[in-house]
């Protein structure tokens, strides 16, 4: 994840939730069961998720898309969310070399966070880097 001041910069303004129901049950589906929220939800933390302080201070992260068509509780997909059952989250594995053969590129360019933005954010355009 990125720090709290790359994701409070790049935050949209405006709250992500119309009011308190809509926001418990967005926590209910993604924060409940997502890693970056456990230690907090056992008390071996004193804060949570960055993400979910954002929105609590009234932005609402790039990291949370928005999704059409959506159900009570479901209107953002989080792209940081790692389900807790899921085994340990990280860095994905570079795919495993096979013995002669040669690589077409440098893959290190190209490895990191890729990001989406919302097309509803041309007023203003997001710097995402990753």
């Amino acid at each position: 994840m990125r720090t709290f001041e790359e994701m409070d910069r790049d935050a949209r303004e405006g709250s992500p939730f119309s009011n308190g129901t809509e926001g418990e049950c967005w926590t209910a589906n993604w924060c409940d069961r997502c890693v970056h929220d456990k230690a907090f939800r056992e008390g071996k933390a004193s804060t949570g998720c960055d993400l979910m302080l954002i929105a609590l201070c009234g932005k609402t992260p790039v990291e949370w898309m928005r999704q059409d068509g959506f159900r009570l509780g479901d209107q953002y997909h989080c792209i940081e969310f790692r389900d807790e059952r899921e085994g340990p989250s990280g860095p994905p594995k570079p795919p495993p070399q096979i013995p002669g053969q040669g690589l077409l590129f440098d893959p290190e360019p190209y490895e990191g966070v890729r990001m989406f933005r919302d097309v509803v954010d041309e007023i203003r355009p997001a710097e995402v880097s990753s």
